[in-house]
């Protein structure tokens, strides 16, 4: 069996998990290697616990073991992650040529701070963006309705644009029929 697949769109929620996961390898980078336990504090608020699992998981997958309560007797470095901001902003709604689909600018981020005891850099700020195109039909399947941070504001179809496009293709078939006929009665 053959055929072509075409990938799926990536849902907002599992693009903020990516963005989640080079925040977690970004400081992963700057823990010695030999440290393979960590004291992991996330502050993310009601909203963002949802990525508490999957930050654990990628510390998890990274080969850190995770504790919450310092333990005395070990010198564990600590982690603490702030998650300030996650969401969705969707940029002005542009066409695929003439008659193509109606496609949208997504950027999607994640904001906030975190303080790594193993680095001597202190607190550190991060601001990490994903980028992408998607099709305006295809946004609400995009969203999650229990997380609101997944939804933004969907911008409206240009107006010009849906008004044009029938007069521009009426006029061309009428140019083309008026062509047709002048030029066989010559």
């Amino acid at each position: 069996m053959s055929g072509i697949i075409f990938p799926q769109t990536k849902t907002n929620l599992q693009v903020l998990y990516s963005l989640n996961d080079l925040l977690v390898n970004q400081i992963v980078e700057n823990i010695p290697q030999k440290n393979d336990k960590i004291i992991l504090t996330l502050n993310l608020g009601e909203s963002y616990s949802i990525f508490s699992n999957h930050i654990k998981n990628d510390f998890i997958k990274n080969g850190k073991e995770i504790f919450t309560i310092p333990q005395e007797e070990l010198k564990l470095p600590e982690i603490n992650i702030v998650l300030e901001e996650a969401g969705v902003q969707y940029g002005e709604v542009d066409r695929d040529g003439w008659f193509g689909d109606y496609y949208v600018p997504r950027t999607l981020l994640i904001k906030g701070h975190y303080l790594n005891t193993a680095s001597n850099n202190g607190l550190q700020q991060y601001f990490i963006t994903a980028i992408d195109t998607v099709k305006v039909e295809e946004l609400e399947s995009l969203e999650n309705n229990s997380f609101p941070f997944t939804k933004g504001n969907i911008p409206a179809e240009p107006f010009l644009s849906s008004v044009w496009e029938p007069i521009i293709a009426i006029g061309v078939a009428a140019a083309a029929i008026l062509l047709l006929f002048s030029v066989r009665s010559k």
